[in-house]
């Protein structure tokens, strides 16, 4: 069960980050139509669209170091420094893509809620590394002992 699931994380983190890279190309296009839809000025269509580009590549490189994560689980690897590693990298992507939203906010206030559940979702996986450090050490107490 733990490998199926395993994999389906996996494909599914691959997936986003072709989502990723399409939403790269499509963007410029969305955003001209979302302009003309909800009668958006240029510098608010502007701004969506250099927050998007400034939030790719932390949300690439989360989903890749996620994708690691997911592969050191795969390797029965869990509870390792590199995972620890890899869980505050994500978390540290969630707090850029939080700041460039709400420095965005300024001239499209909508942004200002995903960089409220960026900050939520960068305290949650904070907290994730922090179970993840004392299990690691609670495994390496066992190991020494005998």
């Amino acid at each position: 069960m733990k490998a199926r699931s395993v994999l389906f994380s996996q494909i599914g983190c691959a997936l986003w980050l072709i989502v990723l890279a399409a939403l790269c190309v499509a963007v410029p296009f969305i955003a001209s139509w979302y302009q003309r839809y909800r009668a958006l000025s240029d510098g608010v269509t502007r701004a969506i669209i250099v927050a998007f580009y400034l939030c790719c590549p932390p949300a690439a490189l989360a989903l890749a170091a996620l994708l690691r994560v997911l592969r050191n689980i795969r390797r029965d690897r869990l509870f390792g420094r590199q995972n620890t590693r890899l869980l505050y990298l994500v978390s540290w992507c969630c707090l850029a893509v939080a700041a460039f939203c709400f420095a965005a906010a300024f001239w499209y206030m909508p942004l200002a809620l995903i960089s409220a559940a960026m900050l939520f979702i960068f305290l949650i996986v904070r907290v994730v590394c922090a179970c993840f450090v004392a299990a690691a050490e609670i495994k390496e107490e066992n190991r020494l002992t005998i």
